[in-house]
């Protein structure tokens, strides 16, 4: 994956009944060719950058970085708050 070939955004975050979060939904958008991918993730597997890769290589998106640029990602990606559910 080239740095710039996907876009990761958080729709959204689903609460469990104490308050804490169960799973954050995302979008990844393939820069390219402008296709959307949504699925539902759990925060353990979203910080583990070899969660993320295995997760993505699943719906046929190549998703090769460094934990350093995996964490810069996620940075963006709650950038701004998504909106809790």
């Amino acid at each position: 994956m080239t740095e710039n070939t996907y876009g990761f955004q958080c729709r959204k975050c689903i609460k469990n009944s104490d308050g804490t979060i169960g799973h954050y939904l995302l979008e990844v958008t393939n820069l390219v060719d402008g296709t959307i991918e949504s699925f539902s993730i759990a925060p353990k597997h979203l910080a583990s950058t070899r969660s993320m890769k295995r997760i993505l290589l699943g719906r046929k998106i190549l998703y090769s970085v460094t934990q350093t640029r995996h964490e810069k990602m996620l940075c963006e990606l709650f950038a701004t708050q998504p909106e809790a559910v």
